[in-house]
């Protein structure tokens, strides 16, 4: 019997495996597919990559206002994915290598659950005392009219394509579209984004989305808010759109429509045989990331809706499900979840917006500070950079904390330790950052909640 039995092998499953391995359990990890999840082989890594490639093209862009120069400058997409696989092959290497350092038994198959204390592979029942559901998530197929067609595409068709469309439309929700977007742009394809919300990240505080935006509309990327598709047509080298949108309605023709969302993967898990609902929208787990049904824990993108789907956040309640498995007594802090887009301005929140921290009920204080009045955000012409805290009023606390800007996805984990340790207005406003950095700004909007900044005017 197994002390552990973790059901998939991605960026939730491999670590909850490895930590429940060190304490001691007897452990398997079922996959179905591969090692790494979506997030090595079809998400962050890859489209990381591809980001990389696009920020590379805008520092050539920024050197002209330094004095650079450079001509000719080419876009070789057959060559960036050449490396993006060797790089993806050499990492799922690394994982099988991991697990199997820590003694854990590695089971390819589809994984379900047979009953308390029982899971099924490849016909075979195996048990268990406690299971660990990391099955991730999967696309969601669009509903809008004249879908589905094969120029429709989510992102596995996108990355496995061999070239980019020269013309998109990237519709939806998703944050993602935003950096896909933003790279197919600054490879030299026409792009067009349209959301059926009222604006571009709309859970995120005002000045986060309107600074972004303002970027991406700077850039020359077309963005259409309040979007809603209503026709699309076959038409000889691509497809006719018909699309309202908030200020009027279009005709576009595109080569692809780009569709990214995603819904928790509980179906085909066998959640019924312990009395758990496959219908839901997604599993409900407590703050130790058990489910209803006792010994059964889930992690990742199975407990929550597509704005939560994030790796972190899966390794994080993966170390957390497995230490419980394991006996011990862990939670997470909510106040540490950590949006992140590699854009560029990069964007990353952590914890509450002020309106969340309002509707919480805090009495809420809040501190910023705008790159352009920074030293460095000013030799980088950091105009669309800021940095806001949101702090409760009676003591301090720091309860979130918002950034757009360069490198501001490394700035984040100076605010999520913060919040981690429980630290206040006051223990950020007298840390001391070196000089010149962006990350001084991070002092400089906690000393401006206090009403004692000292670069701001």
């Amino acid at each position: 019997m197994k002390d552990v039995i973790v059901i998939g092998g991605g960026a939730g499953g491999v670590p909850a495996a490895i930590r429940a391995a060190q304490l001691g359990a007897d452990v398997a990890i079922v996959e179905a597919g591969e090692f790494g999840g979506l997030c090595m082989n079809r998400g962050c890594v890859p489209f990381g990559h591809m980001m990389l490639a696009s920020n590379v093209f805008g520092a050539v862009s920024f050197g002209k206002k330094l004095g650079l120069d450079f001509h000719d400058v080419t876009r070789d997409y057959a060559e960036l994915k050449k490396r993006q696989d060797e790089l993806i092959g050499f990492m799922r290497m690394g994982v099988s290598s991991t697990l199997k350092k820590n003694k854990i038994e590695l089971i390819e198959g589809k994984g379900e659950l047979f009953g308390n204390g029982k899971v099924s592979v490849n016909g075979e029942t195996i048990l268990c005392k406690n299971v660990i559901l990391a099955t991730g998530a999967t696309w969601v197929k669009p509903d809008f009219p004249g879908s589905p067609m094969e120029e429709i595409i989510n992102g596995d068709d996108l990355l496995g394509a061999d070239d980019l469309p020269e013309r998109a439309l990237l519709f939806g929700t998703s944050p993602w579209l935003l950096e896909i977007a933003q790279f197919l742009h600054r490879f030299g394809k026409k792009v067009i984004l349209a959301t059926p919300d009222k604006s571009i990240l709309p859970n995120e505080s005002k000045a986060i989305r309107t600074r972004l935006n303002k970027a991406l509309k700077t850039e020359g990327i077309e963005i259409k808010r309040e979007a809603e598709i209503t026709d699309i047509k076959k038409q000889k080298g691509g497809l006719s759109v018909a699309l309202n949108f908030k200020k009027g309605s279009d005709t576009l023709e595109v080569d692809r429509i780009i569709h990214i969302e995603r819904t928790p993967s509980l179906k085909g898990l066998g959640l019924s045989s312990v009395g758990l609902d496959e219908n839901a929208d997604f599993l409900e787990v407590d703050r130790k990331m058990e489910t209803a049904a006792k010994g059964i824990y889930a992690i990742g993108d199975l407990t929550g809706p597509q704005e939560r789907h994030y790796s972190h956040l899966s390794s994080e309640g993966a170390i957390v499900a497995a230490e419980n498995a394991m006996g011990l007594n862990s939670t997470m802090n909510p106040l540490t979840f950590t949006r992140v887009l590699f854009t560029q301005p990069q964007v990353a929140t952590v914890g509450l917006t002020e309106k969340q921290a309002k509707n919480a009920g805090h009495d809420v204080i809040t501190g910023s500070a705008p790159y352009g009045m920074n030293p460095l955000g000013m030799l980088l012409s950091e105009n669309e950079g800021i940095v806001e805290v949101v702090a409760d009023k009676k003591y301090g606390e720091v309860l979130g904390a918002h950034f757009v800007g360069t490198h501001v996805a490394e700035m984040a984990g100076q605010a999520i330790l913060a919040i981690q340790m429980e630290g206040t207005l006051e223990d950020l406003a007298r840390a001391s950052f070196p000089h010149p950095t962006l990350s001084e700004s991070l002092p400089e909007a906690a000393r401006n909640a206090l009403g004692r900044h000292i670069y701001l005017p």
